[in-house]
């Protein structure tokens, strides 16, 4: 992964745009360089940008506080603090961040985040974030939406946000955060930069799981409480009712069974009786559509005395319709063939007329030919006068402008040198001024370069002293808060020795009632169980007990009863409960005894560490007061040293500030002497050159000038000859040619002529030869069509003859009738059969089924009825006692169906209550089966949790990321070895706890707390390097961005940063620092420089 460029706009206090390209020179060849500026100016504001561009937020807005704090926009709406838009320059309609990287898959991409608000206008209301990822290598634009921004970054830059900050970025105030962090936060940072959250996942997992199956257990024994079934006595009472009820129902069902199937056979009578009447009014639907059919049959007669003579009739009915047509047709044609005769002879005319007309105009053609060729002679000698006069005049006219710009050449010229003049003597004046009392601009030059080398001299004496001041003023801040520390942890540190022999008092109490409670239930459950009760019948009067050792056994002849099975789950799981509720109880109580302990034992480490800094910060002092009273000494004004040793301590930084700022006032103005001598000298020598350089080409264009000034009058003498032999020309041409254009156009328009004449006489002779065509077809209609209608009137004859005779032998049918007959389809006759055949065969199917119905309802009856006389089986009589015994039945089974349903809910009840008991009895098998399942489950999961479960999963989350805890550790030993060989991390003091190895002193172990400020830094700068390392993984990085100050390292200690940083440089990685130090300024020559333009505003430069 490699940071290729960043760009920002209107971020915070850089207005932008602001570009930085690490490909391009000199970023590209420096692998070291710093970002420098005034406190304020925006130099984190680079590494927000950068952070915003790929993540949408930045470190420092991390830490701000959340939705209850909020910032007023320009529009009047609230905004959070932690809000990145917050970040967007005030007054300012949009900004934007954009980073160009190479990628995890070596592919080149670019991150933007933007910001814009409303209307785009500086007042407008904050609108959401845009932020957008682009394929560089193939101009794709991946996505544009936030969401899937969010899952794309961490996959294409392979590093998330906390590991970004970790490897890449390295942000103000989180170098000792890490060092000086509890166990908790180490290990949530652990897990986060390994993404290894799955440990602190299975350890709430496993904590959940065993509070679940300990719950399951409690639930299965109050099902047990709840559902236990009856005893044996009121089970054999319900079997005894279960068995009375059976035998009622089976009473009622069966005298009810007897009066079903009496009504059954009724009710089958009924059916018999509804099918004959159906039978008896088919017979009569069906007679009464044989006799409105009457119609139908005389209509089939006809049709099948027509049948024989159909197609002769029909022939005869569309001969006398075919007839008179064919006859106006031949008359039609005969006219037609008189009008194509007399168009014959028109066309025979024009013919002729055409003919001649085609022969004048190749006539007039071949006549006017000479003519043609006499004007064609005249225009090409006056096409080629003309084309000399438009030589001419483009001669004359080039000439004319080349003469024009050389009087523009001339003027420009005269321009140039009156300016040359003038500044020459602009620059005279200048040297001449700047000069002073001093003939020679040597003599001014050594001068000024004296009065630039005492400013320089006095600034860095005054840069030094100022330096040795802060440094002594920082140690004394540094003192009085050592001191604050060491009085604040000191009490802290009482007071927690005081709360932790509370909590080891109590922790006492709750161990002895944990431990009598376990040996109470332990007796309870020996006492229940089934070896005790065979032991206790063992025992003899007077002789020791194997299990206690008493002489006595009051429950040898009269043991405790024994609980039901229920009652024992129950009593067993308020044991299980108990014991659980006092580990919890017991494990809370190690833990806040071990929390205090650490916190001691942390505070302890505190108080000796600031002890120890204070020891090790006087030397440093008096070290710092030495170096101020050296400072003093090199000043080079005697009137200024005393100056300084009269000021209190208030007011020396102001008057640091002041004669400082006076230093660099003389400075820069002399350096403006010397550098207004040096461009005075620069600008003299160049400008006597031009003015030779004018007068030389002033000389050249002179003669240039006389030159186009012949050539423009040779060329106006030529001019009046050519006109006058043109106008000629044109004369001549247009008395040969007339009221034609050009002889081309005179010979087209004679061959138009002749090709209109042609094709006029070519139209008028196929129009001839159509007519004569037209004439012959006619003729040859008319005789066909006489023949054909010739035929058809004989074969007319013939019918009307043959036809007539059947009339008359069939006079009962009408010529309406047979007009009616002959229109019908071929198959009406079919059709018809068929519908009057259908008629009578359903007149005859019903009156069969009328007869087998009665038939078979009598022989039904007879069966059922044997006593009744087969002949008034089906009289009325027989119908009305029938029905007179349906009736009396219907009573009788209304009067049974109470006493059957009081049977069967009799029978019903019993059998439910005994289908309960049954149901209850497999459920408390069921149900012990499970009870005992949910303690197996529980137990596996309660020794799983105790190992590791936690309901914040810190229990496994400290385990697993103490392994890499032991990981990050030799990650920054590596690179503290090469910070300070004094010292070595190791893990200690706490779980998670880390402990410096001071190798110089037998190998101490020291509290990280104990460490200076610039220890501090270094071992800081080492781990975080380690995280770097630790967080990437397998990832190349080779970006490094570090913005944390070095102004608390003394002299060696920053050499050793410096060094440590050369190291990464020679990594291959490109690192780039933020500072204040002058000494790491001179160090790294390109640096990204941030410079205060005042409003709020700064600008970016770089500097190689």
């Amino acid at each position: 992964m490699k940071i290729l460029a960043l760009r920002l706009s209107q971020l915070a206090s850089l207005p932008g745009p602001v570009e930085l390209d690490f490909t391009a020179a000199p970023l590209a060849d420096a692998g070291l360089f710093a970002i420098t500026g005034p406190t304020g100016a925006g130099k984190s504001t680079l590494l927000d940008a950068l952070c915003l561009a790929l993540f949408g937020n930045t470190p420092r807005l991390r830490h701000a506080p959340g939705r209850d704090s909020h910032l007023e926009d320009l529009d009047g709406s609230r905004i959070a603090t932690a809000d990145p838009r917050s970040l967007l320059r005030r007054g300012a309609a949009s900004g934007y961040a954009e980073v160009d990287f190479i990628g995890r898959d070596a592919r080149r991409y670019r991150a933007r985040w933007a910001v814009r608000r409303a209307r785009d206008k500086a007042d407008g209301k904050l609108q959401a974030v845009e932020q957008s990822l682009t394929d560089l290598d193939d101009e794709r634009l991946l996505t544009a939406q936030k969401r899937e921004f969010a899952e794309l970054i961490p996959e294409r830059l392979g590093l998330s946000f906390e590991q970004f900050t970790r490897a890449v970025l390295l942000a103000q105030s989180e170098f000792a955060a890490f060092l000086k962090a509890d166990d908790n936060a180490r290990s949530d940072l652990l897990e986060k930069l390994t993404n290894t959250q799955e440990y602190s996942r299975i350890s709430v997992e496993s904590y959940a799981r065993a509070k679940e199956a300990r719950d399951a257990v409690a639930r299965q024994q109050a099902l047990l409480a709840e559902d236990a079934p009856s005893d044996d006595s009121a089970r054999q009472a319900m079997e005894q009712e279960l068995a009375e009820a059976e035998g009622e129902l089976d009473t009622c069902q069966r005298q009810m069974k007897a009066l079903d199937e009496e009504a059954q056979w009724l009710a089958q009578d009924a059916q018999w009786r509804q099918r004959c009447e159906q039978a008896d009014a088919s017979l009569v639907e069906a007679e009464a559509q044989w006799e409105a059919l009457s119609e139908q049959r005389r209509e089939c007669e006809m049709l099948e005395r027509v049948a024989p003579w159909r197609p002769q009739l029909l022939r005869q009915r569309s001969l006398s319709r075919q007839l008179p047509d064919q006859r106006q047709q031949l008359e039609q044609a005969k006219s037609a063939l008189a009008q194509a005769r007399t168009a014959l002879e028109q066309q025979h005319q024009q013919t002729s007329r055409r003919r001649q007309t085609l022969e004048d105009s190749e006539q007039a053609l071949e006549q006017a030919r000479p003519a043609i060729a006499q004007a064609r002679e005249i225009a090409s000698e006056l096409k080629g006068r003309e084309q000399q006069h438009r030589q001419l005049e483009d001669e004359h006219q080039k000439r004319k402008r080349q003469r024009e710009d050389l009087d523009g050449q001339q003027r420009a010229l005269a321009e140039r040198h009156r300016r040359h003049l003038e500044q020459r003597d602009a620059a005279t004046r200048t040297l001449s001024r700047h000069l002073g009392q001093h003939q020679q601009v040597a003599t001014a030059r050594a001068e000024a370069q004296q009065h630039l080398e005492h400013a320089g001299h006095r600034l860095l004496a005054l840069s030094e002293l100022e330096q040795r001041w802060r440094l002594l003023r920082q140690l004394d801040e540094q003192q009085h808060r050592l001191d604050a520390e060491r009085s604040r942890d000191s009490a802290q540190r009482d007071e927690l020795l005081d709360q932790g022999k509370q909590a080891r008092a109590r922790l006492d109490h709750a161990t002895a009632e944990h431990e009598q409670l376990t040996r109470f239930i332990q007796r309870a459950r020996a006492t229940r169980s089934d070896s005790v009760a065979d032991m206790r019948a063992t025992l003899e009067p007077d002789t020791a007990c194997p299990v206690c050792g008493s002489h006595e056994h009051p429950w040898r002849d009269s043991p405790p009863a024994t609980p039901e099975a229920t009652q024992l789950a129950a009593q067993i799981a308020l044991e299980d409960d108990q014991l659980a509720e006092s580990e919890s109880r017991l494990g809370e109580l190690r833990e806040q005894r071990d929390a205090l302990f650490g916190r001691f034992q942390a505070l302890k480490a505190s108080v000796e560490q600031a002890e120890t800094s204070l020891l090790a910060l006087e030397p440093r002092r008096n070290e710092a007061q030495a170096g101020l009273e050296e400072a003093q000494a090199r000043l080079d004004d005697p009137a200024l040293a005393e100056q300084w040793r009269a000021l209190d301590a208030d007011a020396r930084q102001a008057w640091l500030t002041e004669h400082s700022e006076k230093a660099r006032q003389r400075q820069q103005q002399a350096r403006e002497r010397l550098q207004a001598l040096d461009d005075a000298e620069r600008q003299l020598a160049p400008l006597a050159e031009a003015i030779e350089e004018d007068e030389r080409e002033r000389q050249a264009l002179a003669l240039r000038a006389a030159n186009f000034d012949e050539e423009l009058k040779r060329l106006d003498d030529q001019r009046p000859e050519l006109t006058r032999s043109i106008d000629e020309h044109r004369r001549r041409l247009a008395e040969a040619l007339g009221d034609d254009r050009s002889a081309d156009a005179w010979l087209e328009r004679l061959e138009a002529q002749v090709r209109q004449a042609r094709q006029d006489h070519e139209q008028a002779r196929q129009a001839h030869d159509q007519a004569q065509r037209q004439v012959l077809s006619l003729t040859q209609r008319i005789e066909h069509e006489g023949k054909a209608l010739s035929v058809l009137e004989d074969e007319k004859t013939r019918l009307d003859a043959e036809l007539e005779r059947w009339r008359n032998e069939h006079p009962d049918i009408t010529d309406g009738d047979l007009e009616r007959l002959l229109d019908q389809a071929d198959d009406a006759l079919k059709a018809l059969r068929a519908r009057l055949d259908g008629a009578r065969e359903a007149c005859q199917t019903a009156r069969t089924s009328r007869d087998e119905r009665r038939q078979g309802w009598r022989a039904w009856r007879a069966r059922h009825l044997p006593e009744q006389d087969p002949q008034t089986l089906l009289d009325e009589a027989t119908q009305r006692q029938l029905d007179a015994r349906q009736a009396d039945l219907d009573a009788r089974r209304e009067a049974n169906r109470p006493r059957l349903e009081a049977a069967q809910q009799r029978r019903d009840g019993a059998l439910h209550a005994v289908r309960d008991d049954d149901r209850r009895r497999q459920r408390q098998r069921d149900g012990l089966e499970a009870l005992e399942r949910a303690r197996d489950e529980h137990h596996r999961w309660g020794r799983i949790a105790e190992l590791i479960g936690a309901a914040d999963g810190k229990t496994f989350r400290r385990i697993a990321q103490a392994w890499n805890l032991e990981r990050l550790i030799d990650e920054a030993n590596v690179h503290l070895a090469g910070l300070s060989r004094r010292y070595r991390l190791v893990r200690g003091g706490s779980p998670l706890g880390l402990l410096v190895i001071d190798q110089d002193v037998a190998d101490e172990r020291r509290s990280v707390h104990s460490l200076s400020g610039g220890e501090t830094f270094l071992v800081s700068l080492a781990m975080a390097l380690g995280l770097a390392s630790l967080a990437s993984g397998e990832l190349a990085i080779e970006s490094l961005f570090i913005d944390e100050g070095f102004g608390s390292l003394d002299p060696q200690s920053l050499a050793l940063a410096m060094d440590a940083l050369d190291g990464l440089q020679a990594q291959g990685r490109r690192v780039g620092v933020i500072s204040h130090v002058q000494e790491m300024h001179e160090r790294i020559p390109v640096q990204i420089q941030v410079h205060p333009a005042g409003n709020g505003e700064s600008r970016v430069a770089l500097s190689d």
